[in-house]
């Protein structure tokens, strides 16, 4: 049974590293910018959060008539294909195609590798695991940006695509490793009908809240790092490039100890990522050097890891075994619906601060986080004093 469960931790992992793949090209951006001149080269990274949003509502329910190994397979196929065609394509248009098939993939590995850690381990195993999931997720986006400003260099445009061959790894770990378990409605009961009913509870509902609150503030980093650098004359594309990879690297660190961080901090954790969230954006939106910079990504990669694990842990022990699938969904939907309209929102905010408007929304996400913060603490430590009066 323990060789068994390793195998299935070696598959979540490796298709986890696809679950940033959005921003994979993101070190080619300005190569295809060069080619595609007068094109909204944005929607590139933009468009695919459509079909995730859509994805991820229907992955939950999809999971309670097809295995999930057959949706891991169909998921991975889809970032495959819609990742790795553009580069054989010279219509702009066709390539966007493309990339909304590319987002029915990056959604399915969003939705189901969560899944699969609640629906597989319990208790400090499930958080130890959740952590590495995590790391998984953000040592891909690392790696995968860093590859793709190389491939684009050296390649050409196209060769920016080539980047989602990481993927055909992902694969074959995910047919050698993933057991072929039975569809939710099949595994208990007769007649095709489960013992219970897939059922969410309020507490699902509200950390699926919790995470889309979250991503209101959550993507200012990604998509705001770069012009904050240039009209502060903090650096170049380059330096804000290398800002975006140590973010994956503080959350790939982060994920690898965040089973112990939870252990002593148990329902405090959560607050103690929107906090560290806190300083990485009051140390970036403040910075007048890459230095100062550069420690505040990595402190925001080291939030966004402690957050989504805190989370999405919390959202498998809220509800019944056969609905959490449906949760995880219900939370990634969430994330996918505030990380779209995070700039909207904080540049609407941000406007209200002044006309710094690149400095103003990292002010924006700091005052967020820490209100969540507070509410969060504040819960977290009732938590704790309840379940340790009732040891």
């Amino acid at each position: 049974m323990e060789q068994s469960n390793e195998k299935v931790k070696l598959a979540i992992y490796s298709f986890s590293i696809l679950m940033m793949g959005v921003i994979a090209i993101a070190g080619g951006m300005g190569v295809i910018a060069q080619h595609f001149p007068g094109k909204d080269i944005n929607a590139l990274i933009a468009l695919p959060s459509i079909p995730i949003i859509i994805v991820t509502i229907v992955a939950g329910k999809l999971q309670e008539y097809i295995p999930i190994k057959v949706l891991v397979v169909i998921g991975i196929l889809c970032f495959i294909v819609g990742g790795i065609l553009p580069a054989f394509m010279s219509d702009f248009s066709t390539i966007l195609v493309m990339r909304i098939i590319f987002g029915v993939g990056v959604g399915l590995a969003q939705t189901l590798s969560s899944a699969l850690v609640g629906m597989h381990f319990e208790g400090a195993e499930r958080q130890k695991v959740m952590g590495l999931q995590t790391s998984a997720q953000m040592i891909g986006a690392a790696v995968m940006m860093f590859a793709s400003g190389y491939l684009a260099r050296f390649g050409g445009w196209n060769g920016t695509f080539y980047v989602h061959l990481l993927a055909i790894l992902s694969l074959i770990v995910v047919l050698l490793f993933l057991p072929m378990d039975k569809p939710l409605s099949k595994q208990k009961g007769g007649g095709g009908a489960p013992v219970e009913k897939v059922r969410l509870t309020g507490a699902a509902i509200c950390w699926a809240i919790t995470l889309t609150i979250f991503f209101f503030g959550g993507m200012i980093l990604a998509q705001f790092l770069a012009l904050y650098m240039a009209e502060h004359n903090i650096g170049d594309a380059g330096v804000a490039g290398w800002g975006t990879m140590i973010f994956a690297i503080g959350g790939f660190l982060t994920g690898l100890v965040y089973g112990k961080l939870n252990s002593a901090a148990k329902n405090t954790t959560l607050s103690i990522g929107l906090f560290v969230g806190v300083a990485a954006y009051l140390l970036v939106g403040f910075s007048g050097n890459v230095a100062v910079t550069i420690v505040g990504s990595f402190l925001y990669g080291a939030c966004v890891s402690i957050v989504m694990a805190s989370v999405m842990t919390a959202t498998a022990m809220s509800v019944a075994p056969i609905a959490i699938p449906l949760a995880i969904a219900l939370t990634t939907c969430g994330q996918n619906i505030g990380s779209y309209i995070c700039p909207y929102i904080s540049l609407a905010v941000a406007g209200l601060f002044g006309t710094d408007l690149t400095r103003n929304v990292f002010i924006f996400g700091a005052i967020l986080f820490g209100v969540m913060g507070i509410i969060t603490l504040i819960w977290g430590v009732a938590q704790n004093s309840r379940k340790q009066a009732e040891a």
